[in-house]
């Protein structure tokens, strides 16, 4: 059954959507495949932390990695490792990622003149910036949806090679949390890429969100 299909349900849960605009078709749900984007979002964790290992270390050579060391002692090879040297970058950059790239979704929506919410949603695991309760343009989206992960990664690359290694660590760690966590925003904006011109979205909150498109 397609989405198109089940809106009458989804509708009769939905009190607060809105009726349609004069010549565009009856909304239809806008879902996010959970899993592929959980698994997405690992693969690309996993592939731009290689990167940046590598970059790093042809940039600043193996001793950035100041938080590990290595000894050999005959057939003895001892690996140490300074917690601390490694959470202060990485939680550091958690909180600055999770700030800016709701912040960045904000200020492109405000650009637009939308009223935005700010909030967390603990059962998704996730943090948000939104535009309830508003007819949301397809091609503004496309802007309000890349705003993160092009400002933030324009901003972080050039850090990389900062030839101080704490700052140099802490862009990688931003980089790497901002694009696996970019993927729900990458995989909405290759929907909406799809939709036709003038499509409208809706979201009535968190939850639930609605497609216009046009009458064709």
């Amino acid at each position: 059954m397609s989405e198109r299909e089940t809106i009458g349900s989804e509708v009769a849960k939905s009190p607060e959507l809105p009726s349609k605009p004069d010549e565009y078709d009856e909304p239809y749900v806008f879902r996010y495949p959970v899993v592929a984007l959980l698994i997405g979002s690992g693969i690309l964790g996993i592939v731009s932390s290689v990167a940046l290992v590598a970059l790093l270390t042809v940039v600043h050579g193996p001793e950035v990695f100041t938080f590990y060391e290595v000894t050999v002692d005959g057939e003895t090879t001892t690996f140490a490792m300074d917690l601390t040297a490694i959470a202060v970058p990485f939680l550091a950059a958690l909180v600055v990622t999770t700030v800016v790239h709701e912040l960045l979704h904000g200020i492109v929506f405000r650009f637009y003149g939308y009223d935005v919410s700010y909030g967390v949603a603990p059962a998704m695991g996730a943090f948000y910036a939104a535009a309830f309760g508003q007819f949301q343009k397809r091609a503004e989206l496309l802007r309000v949806g890349l705003a993160p992960l092009v400002g933030i990664t324009a901003v972080c690359i050039p850090l990389l090679f900062v030839p101080v290694p704490i700052v140099a660590l802490t862009a990688a760690f931003v980089l790497v949390l901002n694009t696996a966590g970019a993927i729900g925003d990458l995989y909405a904006t290759w929907r909406l890429w799809r939709l036709p011109e003038g499509t409208l979205l809706y979201d009535v909150d968190i939850r639930r969100s609605y497609v216009y498109e046009p009458s064709a």
